[in-house]
C-alpha cells in the first residue's frame, strides 16, 4: 500500500511539473526558427516558445489541450484514487489502475512525438513511475490472488463488453482506413499525416492500445474472470482519453481546423466509455470470499 501510494503521489507531483510548464512558460527563444521544411517538403510553423518550441503548431496546441486535461482532471483523480485506495477491494483498485493507465499511456506518447526538450527527464520519469505504479495495481489480479467477485448484472455485461469491442474495431478500421488506402493505389504516403514522417498514433494503436480493447470486452461478455477486472481499468482509462481527445480537437477547431465526424464521434465515445465504467465498477463487489481465505492461509 504504502509503495503503491508513494508511486501515485510521485506520478501527480512529475505530471504537475510536466504540465504547467508549457503552460507558464511563454517566452521566445533568441534565434529560435520559425518554420522548417519537413522530409514531405510541407513548410511546417513552429510553435516558438516554451517546452513544445520546435513542434509544430498544429502538435504543440493538442500538447496544451492535453495538459490542461491531464492538470484539472487526471491529477486530482490520481490523488483521490491513492486516498481511497484499498488494496483488498478490487474496484478502488481498478479504478486507480484506470486512471494510471491514462498516465502510462499519454507520455509514452509524449516520449514518442514531442521534440526533445527540457521535459524530456520528467516525462521518462513519469513513464517509469507509471508504468510500475500500473503493473503494482494490476499484478495480483494477474497472478489469481484477488478475485473480483461476483460477475455485473447481465445487462451490464453485455453494454460494457459489446461497447469495448466496437470501440477496438471502430477504431482499428479507421486506422486502416488511413494505412490501406495509399498502399493499394501507389500513392503510400497517407495524405492524412501532412507533414509528420510515420504513423505513430495508429501504429501504437494497432500495436498496443486496441486489442485490449477487443479481447477485454470478449472476455467480459464470457464472463472470465480476466475479463471482469479488465474491462473496467480500460473503460475508465478510455473515458479519460476520450476526453483529452476532445480537448485537443476543440483546440485545433479555435485555431480554424476542420474538425469533422470527430466532433460528434469523440463525445460520443466518452459518453459511452463512460457509462461502461461506471457500470464495470458498480459490478465489482468485493473479493471473492473462497480465494480470499486461500490466500490469507497461504500468506
Amino acid at each position: 500500500m504504502k509503495t503503491i501510494k508513494t508511486l501515485g503521489i510521485l506520478v501527480a507531483l512529475l505530471a504537475l511539473v510536466a504540465t504547467m510548464w508549457p503552460i507558464l512558460d511563454t517566452a521566445p527563444r533568441p534565434g529560435q526558427l520559425e518554420r522548417v521544411v519537413a522530409v514531405t517538403g510541407e513548410s511546417v510553423e513552429l510553435l516558438g516558445y516554451g517546452p513544445y518550441r520546435n513542434m509544430p503548431k498544429d502538435l504543440a496546441i493538442q500538447g496544451f489541450a492535453q495538459d490542461w486535461i491531464t492538470l484539472l482532471l487526471a491529477i486530482p483523480l490520481l490523488l483521490v484514487a491513492m486516498v481511497f485506495l484499498d488494496l483488498q477491494y478490487p474496484r478502488s483498485r481498478v479504478f486507480a489502475a484506470g486512471v494510471g493507465g491514462y498516465f502510462l499511456v499519454q507520455y509514452t506518447m509524449y516520449l514518442l512525438m514531442a521534440a526533445y526538450n527540457e521535459l524530456f527527464l520528467v516525462w521518462t520519469s513519469l513513464l517509469g513511475l507509471g508504468f510500475h505504479l500500473f503493473l503494482r495495481l494490476i499484478l495480483p489480479f494477474v497472478r489469481g490472488e484477488i478475485g473480483v467477485g461476483a460477475p455485473a448484472s447481465p445487462r451490464s455485461r453485455a453494454y460494457l463488453g459489446w461497447f469495448l469491442v466496437v470501440n477496438g474495431i471502430l477504431m482499428a478500421l479507421l486506422w486502416f482506413g488511413v494505412i490501406l488506402g495509399p498502399l493499394f493505389d501507389g500513392s503510400f504516403y497517407p495524405q492524412d499525416l501532412q507533414h509528420l514522417t510515420t504513423a505513430v498514433v495508429q501504429g501504437i494503436d494497432l500495436a498496443i492500445f486496441l486489442p485490449p480493447s477487443i479481447l477485454s470486452g470478449v472476455w467480459y461478455l464470457r464472463g472470465r474472470e480476466t475479463g471482469l477486472w479488465l474491462a473496467p481499468i480500460y473503460a475508465v482509462f478510455l473515458t479519460m482519453q476520450m476526453i483529452a481527445l476532445l480537448a485537443k480537437i476543440v483546440g485545433m477547431s479555435l485555431q480554424g481546423a476542420s474538425a469533422g465526424p470527430a466532433l460528434v464521434f469523440i463525445p460520443l465515445l466518452g459518453i459511452g466509455a463512460l457509462v461502461g465504467a461506471i457500470r464495470g465498477l458498480r459490478g465489482l463487489t468485493g473479493i471473492e470470499k473462497v480465494r480470499s481465505e486461500n490466500y490469507g492461509r497461504q500468506k
